[in-house]
C-alpha cells in the first residue's frame, strides 16, 4: 500500500517534467484588447522623464485621458502577429497605422503616419513608434525600445493599460 502511494505521488511529481515550457510571449495577451497610455519616455534602464519635454507637454500627458494612447489588434498565427492595425491619439490628431511583433525574439516595428503636432513630445512619442525594434510586456506594463537615427543610445516609450 506504502509502496503504490509513493509510485503515485512519484508520478504526479514527474507531471511537470512531460508539460513543455513555452518561451514565448502571448501577443494576444500582451498588445491587444486594451488601450495603452504613455508613462514616460526615457532612456533605456532609466525611469521617469527625460529632460527636454515642456511642463506643457507632460500636463497634457497626465491630464488629457485621450492624449498620447495607443490600441492595437490583430490575429496571432505562429507566435507573429505580421499584419496588425494601430490607432491612437496624441494631442488633438490621430494617428494610425501597422503593426507587427514576433513572440520568440520579442522584435517590434511600427509604421504611423506622421500626424501633425507640434509639441516636443508628439514628436518623440511618433519617432518612437516608427523607431521601435523590441518590446518587453505584459497584460499590465509595455516598454518599447527604440534607437533614433544617428544615435548609439536605446530609449523606451514606457505604456501602462490605461484604466
Amino acid at each position: 500500500m506504502k509502496r503504490s502511494i509513493f509510485q503515485i505521488v512519484g508520478l504526479l511529481l514527474l507531471l511537470p517534467l512531460f508539460s513543455g515550457c513555452n518561451d514565448s510571449d502571448d501577443l494576444q495577451g500582451i498588445f491587444t484588447g486594451k488601450t495603452w497610455k504613455l508613462t514616460y519616455i526615457n532612456l533605456k534602464d532609466k525611469g521617469g522623464w527625460m529632460n527636454g519635454f515642456s511642463e506643457k507637454s507632460i500636463k497634457i500627458l497626465n491630464e488629457n485621458q485621450e492624449s498620447y494612447t495607443i490600441t492595437f489588434t490583430g490575429t496571432e498565427e505562429d507566435n507573429r502577429i505580421s499584419n496588425g492595425a494601430v490607432k491612437g491619439r496624441i494631442i488633438t490628431a490621430d494617428l494610425t497605422g501597422t503593426w507587427s511583433a514576433n513572440g520568440k525574439n520579442n522584435e517590434f516595428h511600427a509604421s504611423v503616419t506622421n500626424v501633425n503636432e507640434n509639441d516636443d513630445l508628439a514628436k518623440e512619442f511618433i519617432k518612437g513608434l516608427n523607431n521601435a525594434s523590441s518590446y518587453i510586456g505584459d497584460d499590465n506594463g509595455l516598454f518599447l525600445y527604440y534607437n533614433p537615427a544617428g544615435s548609439q543610445q536605446t530609449y523606451v516609450l514606457a505604456f501602462h493599460v490605461q484604466r
